[in-house]
Formats: C-alpha cells, sequence, structure tokens
C-alpha cells in the first residue's frame, strides 16, 4: 500500500509477517498451557495496537495487555474481542467508564479497590504487587489485609496476580523480588484464592529467566522485534517496524559564506551540497545529541546541523544526482547497505523502545504480511 500522495512524505513500514513470527517463537518457549498476554502499550509500541491485534491472535497469543484505555478501543474497534488487561493507568474516579470497557482491570492500592467496589457490578481483576519496583503496587504489609478484602468484595473477580521486576540483569535483584512475589502468593493462598494467575515475565525475564514463566506471561518489546544487548545471545526476533523513511524536499549548494550550524561538514568552501528531508523531531527524531547517517540512493548521507521540528539537513556532496522526491531511508535496507535500529539507537542516544516507536507513532504507517 503506497503513501497517500496527500501526506507528508514520512513513513514506517510495519512487517506483521515479523510479528507473527515473533508470537510463535514465544509460544515455542512457554508451552501450549501458559497464557500469553501480548503488550500492546504505547500502540502497540509505534506498529499500531488495532493492527497488529488480529496477527498475534493468529499466530498464538491468548490475550492483550495495555497501560491505556484507548490502545484497549483499538483492539476492540479491530474485531477483536480477546481478553485485555489494563494496567494500573487511571484514577478511582474513572472506574466505572473502565468497568464499560468489559477489562480485566488492575488493583494496585486501596482506593483503587475501593472505587471498583462500590460499583457494585462484575469486573475481572488482576492485583499487582510491588515486589520491588517501587512503582504501582500493592507493598508486602499491605498483601494479607489486601487479599482478605477482596474475598469479600463479592463483585469483584479476582482472576490473576502480577509484578513488574526491575533490574533483569541484575541476578541477585531479580531472586529477591521473587521471594516477595512467593511470598504475595502465600498471602493469596491464605485467604482463599487458590488458582489464581501469577505473571512475572515481560520480555527479558521470559529470556533470562524461563524458569520464571509462572502460569502467564506477558512480554512487549520481543514481540516486535526491539530487543538489546545482553539479550539477543539466545533467541532473535525480527524487528517488525522494517524501515523508517521520508523523501528528500530540496536539494542546493550552500554560498561559500554561510555559516552551516555544523563544524564538522568537510565540503570545500561554497561546494557543501545540501538536501532537506520531511523528518524532525516531531516525528521521533531525537533534536540532540549531532550526528547520524541515513540511506540516499543507496550510500550513507551524514546528517549535519541540529533537527529541526519538521525537517532535517543532510550533505549530500559527495552523492551524484540527488532530487527532490528521493527516497531517504532512516532505519532500512536502502541499495546495498542498512541502517539497523541498533546503528539508530548509537546515533541518537536513544533506548529502542523509545527510539522506534517514536519514530513510528507520529507518521503513517504501511503494513504488509500478516492476516
Amino acid at each position: 500500500m503506497p503513501l497517500p500522495l496527500s501526506k507528508r512524505p514520512a513513513w514506517a513500514e510495519i512487517d506483521l509477517d515479523a510479528l507473527a513470527s515473533n508470537v510463535r517463537k514465544i509460544r515455542s518457549l512457554i508451552g501450549p498451557d501458559v497464557r500469553f498476554y501480548a503488550v500492546c502499550k504505547n500502540n502497540a509500541y509505534g506498529c499500531g495496537a488495532g493492527e497488529c491485534a488480529a496477527t498475534m491472535r493468529n499466530a498464538g497469543v491468548d490475550a492483550f495487555a495495555v497501560s491505556d484505555p484507548e490502545d484497549a478501543e483499538r483492539i476492540r474497534d479491530a474485531g477483536i474481542n480477546a481478553p485485555i488487561l489494563l494496567y494500573g493507568a487511571t484514577t478511582p474516579d474513572q472506574a466505572e467508564a473502565i468497568a464499560d470497557l468489559g477489562l480485566i482491570v488492575t488493583i494496585h492500592d486501596r482506593h483503587g479497590l475501593e472505587a471498583f467496589e462500590q460499583l457494585q457490578r462484575s469486573v475481572q481483576v488482576h492485583v499487582e504487587v510491588d515486589c520491588g519496583y517501587g512503582r504501582l503496587g500493592f507493598v508486602p504489609e499491605e498483601w494479607p489485609a489486601v487479599f482478605e478484602r477482596l474475598k469479600q468484595a463479592r463483585h469483584l473477580e479476582v482472576i490473576g496476580l502480577y509484578t513488574h521486576l526491575v533490574r533483569a540483569e541484575d541476578r541477585l535483584a531479580i531472586d529477591r523480588q521473587v521471594r516477595r512475589l512467593k511470598q504475595a502468593i502465600s498471602a493469596a493462598h491464605a485467604a482463599g484464592f487458590q488458582d489464581l494467575e501469577t505473571m512475572a515475565a515481560s520480555s527479558r525475564v521470559l529470556l533470562g529467566y524461563p524458569e520464571l514463566t509462572w502460569t502467564a506471561v506477558n512480554p512487549g518489546r520481543a514481540l516486535y522485534g526491539m530487543m538489546e544487548q545482553p539479550w539477543l545471545d539466545g533467541l532473535t526476533f525480527d524487528p517488525v517496524i522494517r524501515s523508517i523513511k521520508s523523501r528528500v524536499l530540496q536539494v542546493k549548494t550552500l554560498p561559500a559564506d554561510f555559516e552551516v550550524d555544523d563544524a564538522r561538514h568537510t565540503a570545500d568552501p561554497g561546494r557543501l551540497k545540501t538536501a532537506v528531508i520531511a523528518f524532525g523531531f516531531k516525528d521521533g527524531l531525537p533534536a540532540q545529541p549531532d550526528g547520524g547517517t541515513v540511506l540516499v540512493r543507496g550510500q550513507r548521507a551524514r546528517i549535519i546541523a541540529g533537527r529541526a521540528t519538521e525537517h532535517t539537513i543532510l550533505d549530500v556532496t559527495d552523492i551524484p544526482d540527488v532530487v527532490p522526491g528521493d527516497e531517504v531511508v532512516l532505519v532500512g535496507v536502502q541499495g546495498g547497505d542498512r541502517i539497523t535500529a541498533a546503528q539508530a539507537v548509537q546515533f541518537y542516544g536513544m533506548p529502542m523502545i523509545e527510539l522506534m516507536a517514536r519514530m513510528s507513532l507520529s507518521v503513517p504507517r504501511i503494513y504488509s504480511g500478516g492476516a
């Protein structure tokens, strides 16, 4: 599907076949009996929650997890009726509106518990416990009383318990958090909850600590091929954002007396040929730090000057015949060269799940493959 001519020439190409392949790889790791929540937060990490949901469902996920009610609505609008877990993302006054969406809600503090309890209507619930992250969730001293209260809440159907583990690269830190998680499970059992889904395995935990699969998993970045070192030594995942592209808007040779905002350009005075492309920091390309390259006519072109709101300037002095309309690849393949997401991370100094999602969220997305 080509980009409509009425659109500004900046776009992302999304590979749904790669997404399906990544789902199948994770399913092969966890087996058929573990509930697979596909994380679709941040509009499926910039890939489009609604567009990706059918592919993931057909490839083997059981349910979805989101951190924004709008992402749940995107999945529902795509005709997907699978269960959706809403992470802690709303305030107590929104309880009735969230219940109307028919989601599995997260209860992570007493205010939320009270708000959903007061609705006097059936709501499925996951309880979030804080085992050392310090973010959302009940802390250990609250667990016995919370589970006892939940047991008395006739309209709240508690189906699961989860935590987010932090410092996945540190085995000792993970061990400490897992000991607390086991204490939370014991508190739930003592209150009479015997068959809860138990979930702690995000992408890095799933790959680094397969023994922590428990009865449900919630991978995110692995689904979209956004894993970074040191997590790439085992199973690899295909990038779902296959390319980030733009086009040249203007080409010109700058006069010798222009003070170009880039001290490192190597062209002789009056010989610096530049190309301006339709991609800037509004499209997710960070304004700082300086540097980076893109592909134009199959060759590397260096980014010069600062990235502007909607434009970026390239040095194309040594690339012949560049003209307006030429395709520019910020991430992806052109000719015999490739700029990977990992290289883009080095250029722009930003984690992959942030950089790639930012660059895909703000531009039109073109899909290939999938269900």
